[in-house]
């Protein structure tokens, strides 16, 4: 707290001088591209560390130069990492994000869906993320089997820029926006692109004690994204909250597909990148994750037993602490 006064005091009446803080590491958030925020522009201390998880890939002549202004550059995949290597760099840390397991007790489910085979998929609504893919598999699942339900948690929170699902020709119109909340009309748009109105359900936006108890009523989570800068903390929820988990194997979602603590999209396809924005994203097979459903769906126990692995990697090794510890030594 007095390290922030003392800065807020250097600051006060200066919002447009570049300041210098002395005898400090400072830490810049780094957007696409090496971008910085406004904050971060106007500080640079004695050090000065980039910490980033990008998924626009281009990285051309003026992003290496912003990147080069940092001492050092912490990511949050290694597919960041490989990537930057391959652009020459060298001063790069790894480290991988986490969940708080305080947070996400382990609950037991209270039958909030009755019997029905509960699929849960989160994360905000966009191209990246693959929602279109997972309605796609959610028809085809659904028409096999009338009992099970889709849950979801894609509200944007930018729903200005959910407006990306339209690059998908499974989803060719964009979620409407409506005017008296500011929201996205998930349930509307899924309806629209073929979701079963008795089998979707649009959760909203979940506050933090909302999360476990959710993920507890759930039987399968599913993320065909088809590129994560770094490991998907939604994901990470769920597989430590034991929901056995269908995950792209694709981007920073390798770093969580250890053998055998969850189920990966392995047919993967080469998305549109005419600009080379996009180099290593995924197109996930969705008849790979249509099968991946069928197995969870009809071995209940070894689908149990899947969660339990999943359970055990997440709340032992992708912990918060964790990454502060390896981050602290990163950046030390």
């Amino acid at each position: 707290m007095d390290g922030y006064r003392q800065i807020a005091a250097t600051a006060a009446g200066r919002e447009h001088q570049l300041l210098h803080l002395g005898g400090c590491t400072v830490l810049h958030a780094l957007g696409n591209q090496f971008e910085a925020g406004d904050t971060s522009r106007r500080f640079r201390g004695d050090h000065n560390i980039g910490v980033i998880a990008f998924e626009d890939t281009l990285l051309d002549e003026p992003v290496i130069a912003r990147a080069r202004q940092y001492e050092r550059i912490v990511v949050h995949s290694t597919y960041n990492r490989d990537l930057l290597i391959e652009a020459g760099f060298t001063n790069i840390d790894c480290v991988l994000q986490g969940v708080d397991p305080d947070e996400l007790p382990i609950l037991s489910a209270r039958g909030a869906f009755k019997d029905r085979f509960v699929i849960f998929s989160g994360g905000k609504l966009e191209f990246r993320k693959g929602q279109d893919l997972v309605l796609a598999a959610f028809r085809i699942f659904h028409a096999r089997h009338p009992d099970s339900v889709l849950v979801t948690a894609w509200h944007n929170p930018w729903p200005q820029l959910a407006g990306s699902i339209a690059e998908s020709r499974l989803t060719p119109a964009p979620a409407e926006i409506d005017r008296a909340t500011g929201t996205l009309k998930i349930a509307d748009w899924a309806i629209a692109h073929g979701a079963p109105a008795d089998g979707f359900v649009d959760l909203g936006f979940l506050s933090r004690d909302q999360v476990a108890p959710v993920l507890a009523e759930c039987h399968a989570a599913i993320f065909p994204n088809r590129c994560e800068g770094a490991t998907n903390l939604v994901a990470m929820e769920a597989m430590a909250c034991g929901v056995p988990t269908i995950l792209s194997d694709n981007t920073g979602h390798r770093d969580l597909l250890r053998p055998g603590v969850a189920l990966p999209i392995t047919r993967q396809y080469p998305v549109d990148d005419p600009h080379g924005r996009r180099r290593g994203w995924g197109e996930s097979s969705v008849e790979e994750l249509v099968a991946h459903l069928e197995t969870l769906y009809a071995n209940r126990e070894g689908a149990q037993l899947l969660g339990q692995r999943g359970q055990a990697f997440i709340r032992g090794e992708r912990t918060w602490r964790s990454f502060a510890e390896q981050f602290v030594q990163a950046v030390g």
